[in-house]
């Protein structure tokens, strides 16, 4: 016993010994002989001086002493084995770097990677959340996914199949079954900062005659902020109908006014041309594409 622990050999002969309460069954599960699991479990017992077996009518039962230790014991040679499996699977695993728009990722990408993984289970997606341009040559990312009113320079890859639509939301106790364009207009308007315009094509198109805002707007940096500002019920919000899917089906968000706009900014789906054949990516491109309801079909030239 080196600086006060047994062995991991001696612990897990003991540990199979408690278990089975025999060492004949020991021997069998370990691949030893009975001889090499008693001599095991009898020298940790002089080591420690305490009785973990007590010898009853030739049959071996654990101590009190001896059950608490075989309980300890089992949680950390389970330890060990979940530490090497994972050890394992990450030297068979592939990782993607993936950086993604952080309120598509939250909103779209995160709560299908249920789906990715149960058909791609040698795969993981390292995502990291980005909403300005990344250029490959300065972060280690394998492709990108964005809205941007026109593709990053350097980056080739393809507009996503994504419904364009900015659709006016609010929250159910704010909205009811739906509002006049009036009364949108007197409630406060919730802006994003890559949508500034939003609200003014919207009132320019929904009436003949532009639409007079009389209450205040509220501004926030990301999409996310602005889904859960509607969501809380500080006003009506432009979004895009990709990003709120689950809370118009939850019934958590309402379209206020059938009246939607183009969205101006497209999403996009970017690699690094080095990675252009890369098999791990063109898997994640296969899946991406076909549940936006589209097969990539392979890696595409630049669009």
């Amino acid at each position: 016993m080196r600086r006060g622990v047994p062995s991991l050999s001696t612990l897990q002969a003991f540990e199979a010994a408690a278990r089975h309460e025999s060492f004949s069954k020991a021997a069998l599960e370990l691949a030893q002989t009975h001889g090499a699991i008693c001599k095991k479990v009898n020298e940790l017992e002089a080591q420690l001086g305490i009785a973990l077996f007590e010898r009853v009518r030739q049959r071996l039962v654990l101590s009190a002493a001896g059950a608490e230790y075989a309980r300890r014991i089992r949680v950390h040679l389970d330890q060990i084995r979940r530490d090497t499996q994972e050890l394992v699977n990450q030297r068979n695993e592939v990782q993607i770097h993936l950086a993604v728009g952080v309120t598509f990722a939250a909103q779209w990408l995160i709560p299908r990677l249920p789906d990715f993984y149960a058909d791609n289970p040698d795969l993981r997606l390292h995502i990291m959340g980005r909403d300005q341009p990344t250029f490959f040559d300065n972060f280690s990312f394998d492709a990108a996914i964005y809205f941007s009113q026109s593709p990053w320079p350097a980056m080739p890859g393809r507009k996503l199949p994504s419904d364009g639509d900015l659709v006016a939301v609010a929250a159910p106790a704010l909205a009811g079954s739906g509002l006049s364009v009036a009364e949108i207009a007197a409630l406060p308007w919730i802006y994003t900062r890559d949508l500034p315009r939003a609200w003014l094509s919207w009132s320019e198109t929904a009436t003949a005659r532009p639409v007079e805002h009389a209450a205040e707007s509220r501004h926030f940096d990301m999409f996310i902020m602005a889904i859960n500002a509607t969501l809380s019920g500080l006003g009506v919000a432009l979004l895009p109908r990709i990003l709120i899917e689950r809370e118009l089906r939850a019934g958590t968000l309402v379209q206020v006014h059938p009246r939607t706009v183009i969205n101006p900014e497209t999403l996009y789906y970017a690699f690094p041309e080095q990675k252009r054949g890369w098999e791990p990516l063109r898997r994640f491109e296969r899946w991406l594409f076909a549940a936006m309801g589209q097969d990539a079909g392979g890696v595409a030239a630049a669009s």
